[in-house]
């Protein structure tokens, strides 16, 4: 990163990417749509959860059907709840917040039954890996959980077979601590970041090792090195609440990865950056990124910066949203006359996309399909 950071130099989504699309979750207008707080993307469809509710779209927008309910019923599930797709047949899991338990849907919305499931009460996430293992996340914030809930923590996240047997823990660095009322209240253990690479869950905790996982194995897959570069090392400064802003720089997760590079956000007090680490050669590139627009200069089509939030499970289409009324500010026609486009044909075609959306639509998917690329030993 020390590298990175002399480095500076401006990326561009071009040298990545082939395309980008934009699509909006549903154009019927008795389809509300409020903010998007899960996503997924399979080959053939587009997995929301908006307002608590689970619900599928086709990959051109269209909506198909919604998953159960609000309650406490034998199909209905409560706000907190979340969800994963089945890799091989894309049935919908939903782990029922407090219920302790999980629904099983086929894709139309048929229901297909429970199972129970105990886990802790700091589980934020569950990704399912096959069929027979499931990768979860915890988080922990001291100031509305108590020790109890603290000491049940497990891990920062772990792999599972589907009884919740563990497979693998990774377990928090304040495992086994004793630590006092005072200080337990400043405790932060965020949820990892988490993305796909080649069908593998790339994983983020707080810290500097990134791991990779797959049905059976957890392992690290590379270690972010920072030289001579400020930047949180202490336990204190990595899980502990500060009460002053950090001068030192910190990493914004989750990290994603392609074959040869990886690229993930930084900040040092009111600059932010983009590191870019190809793994082939070592070498490691960033760019100093425009706090408003955070994100690859998207020269495809001219349109806003880009950085994705998601990818779809082989990791080779990145995914990311916005509301209907601030992604036409943000491409207004000020914007669009003065940004590059390699294709002039592509900023056209986002013009009248701007030009059709209306404000009070619903959510903009902004889908950039990768370059394709293989491996190289």
């Amino acid at each position: 990163m020390e590298e990175g950071l002399k480095n500076n130099v401006q990326l561009n989504l071009s040298e990545i990417a082939d395309s980008i699309k934009y699509v909006v979750l549903s154009k019927d207008r008795k389809v509300l749509i409020g903010s998007l707080s899960r996503l997924q993307m399979t080959d053939n469809h587009i997995y929301i959860n908006s307002e608590g509710l689970v619900m599928r779209f086709d990959l051109s927008g269209r909506f198909l059907n919604s998953y159960g309910g609000f309650g406490r019923g034998p199909e209905e599930y409560l706000a907190g709840s979340v969800f994963s797709t089945t890799p091989e047949d894309d049935k919908i899991l939903i782990l029922r917040s407090m219920m302790y338990d999980y629904l099983i849907y086929e894709p139309d919305g048929a229901y297909s039954g429970r199972k129970e499931l105990s886990y802790p009460r700091t589980m934020f996430d569950f990704v399912v890996l096959s069929d027979s293992s499931y990768l979860m996340t915890f988080l922990f914030i001291g100031r509305f959980m108590n020790s109890d809930v603290f000491n049940a923590m497990p891990a920062v996240a772990g792999l599972y077979d589907f009884d919740g047997t563990k497979v693998k823990l990774i377990y928090h660095p304040l495992r086994n601590k004793n630590i006092s009322k005072a200080d337990l209240n400043r405790v932060i253990i965020s949820n990892p970041g988490c993305s796909f690479f080649d069908g593998r869950v790339v994983l983020s905790p707080e810290g500097d090792t990134i791991f990779e996982i797959d049905k059976s194995t957890v392992i690290p897959g590379f270690i972010i090195s920072w030289g001579q570069i400020p930047h949180p090392q202490t336990t204190d400064e990595k899980f502990y609440i500060q009460e002053t802003r950090t001068s030192k720089i910190v990493n914004y997760m989750p990290l994603f990865e392609i074959f040869q590079k990886a690229y993930f956000r930084g900040r040092n007090m009111n600059d932010y950056f983009i590191f870019e680490y190809d793994k082939i050669s070592g070498t490691c590139r960033s760019m100093l990124a425009d706090e408003d627009n955070i994100g690859l200069i998207n020269d495809l089509d001219g349109g806003e910066n880009y950085f994705p939030v998601k990818t779809n499970r082989r990791g080779d289409i990145w995914i990311s949203y916005e509301d209907a009324i601030k992604f036409k500010e943000r491409h207004s026609e000020d914007f669009l006359s003065k940004s590059v486009a390699l294709y002039p044909d592509r900023k056209e075609k986002l013009r009248l996309f701007v030009k059709d959306l209306k404000p009070d639509d619903n959510p903009v998917l902004k889908i950039v399909y990768l370059k394709k690329q293989k491996a190289e030993k």
